[in-house]
């Protein structure tokens, strides 16, 4: 159900302008952590596949920007020769990399059946199914496999209340029922500059490099007194009540990052934010606008910042009825 047109009023910014515990963020982070480790262990003890692995959280949950609908967005870094070097073996292999498509295909709509079933009845298949030889794995298995197997152990350290799923770029866990939080496990490669994300569709690595966007968050941040990271919050809690999810984190912070400083100075939030968004009129103010990763490149030319803009133009619109 679509919510009503609102009018913005000071109790209304206040509200939304409130953070989350950050405590509970970081609670439900070593929760999950420690599970995704559990299993990872018990990879590492069964075979020679994993050295090693590191987490790291991104995204509003790891820049307090965060809010109710947010989901966990981490980074799953595991340090295998083997696992990131077969993607770059089967680029040559046309006909396999096709394959690996439609099988991940029929997986993906083997899981939404599955996740409709009686969750008793998913839980003992998965349960059965976990018995995986790593022990014997050979120099052909590759990070499609590996997702495939890893949820297959990771499945045990969840209740039933918790789904785990595959997608493009790593495994999907909505645990909000049991943790308190959803959460995006992204499978990366860190060389020490940026990140290898792999995509599963295309089977090749997507490169993330965030570039200055925490040092460019955290100045803007002092230079508006903290105002800074409040106008993002309210733009998230916003966004995900009236449109339904959180948006594009490096499009909103670079779309405020872009405002004149002087913009977020105000009697009461409420000032700052009607100053800021009248400031910001999408189709001509936006074409200007630079990506916080990076000043040198344009907002819509930044691979990191994609947004569905029918989205932010409806609610924009909705901003616009209610000022």
């Amino acid at each position: 159900m679509k919510s009503k047109i609102f009018k913005i009023d000071s109790q209304y910014i206040d509200e939304f302008a409130k953070p989350i515990n950050p405590n509970f963020v970081n609670e439900v982070f070593l929760q999950m952590t420690q599970k995704l480790s559990d299993a990872l262990d018990e990879i590492k003890n069964k075979s020679t596949l994993i050295n090693s692995y590191s987490f790291k959280l991104v995204n509003e949950c790891s820049m307090g920007t965060e809010v109710q609908s947010s989901t966990l967005d981490i980074f799953l870094n595991i340090k295998s020769p083997q696992l990131e070097f077969s993607v770059i073996d089967v680029k040559k292999n046309f006909f396999k990399k096709f394959f690996n498509r439609i099988k991940l295909a029929i997986y993906q709509i083997k899981m939404e059946r599955l996740s409709k079933k009686k969750k008793n009845k998913k839980t003992k298949k998965e349960s059965k199914d976990s018995q995986i030889d790593f022990a014997n794995i050979n120099k052909n298995y590759d990070l499609v496999k590996f997702k495939r197997d890893f949820i297959k152990i990771l499945v045990k350290y969840f209740t039933e209340k918790t789904i785990l799923y595959e997608n493009y770029y790593g495994l999907s866990i909505l645990s909000k029922e049991e943790l308190g939080l959803n959460a995006n496990i992204y499978i990366i490669m860190d060389n020490g500059k940026n990140y290898k994300i792999f995509n599963s569709n295309s089977y090749k690595y997507t490169i993330v490099d965030f570039g200055q966007r925490f040092s460019n968050f955290e100045i803007k941040n002092y230079e508006t007194n903290y105002m800074y990271q409040k106008i993002v919050r309210i733009f998230n809690s916003m966004f995900a009540n009236y449109i339904g999810y959180v948006p594009n984190q490096i499009f909103v912070e670079s779309m405020f990052y872009n405002c004149p400083t002087n913009l977020f100075n105000g009697e009461t939030l409420k000032d700052c934010f009607l100053k800021i968004i009248n400031f910001i009129n999408i189709k001509l103010y936006l074409q200007n606008f630079t990506s916080i990763t990076n000043e040198k490149i344009n907002i819509s030319k930044d691979i990191l910042a994609k947004i569905n803009y029918y989205d932010f133009n409806k609610f924009f619109k909705i901003l616009q009825e209610a000022l």
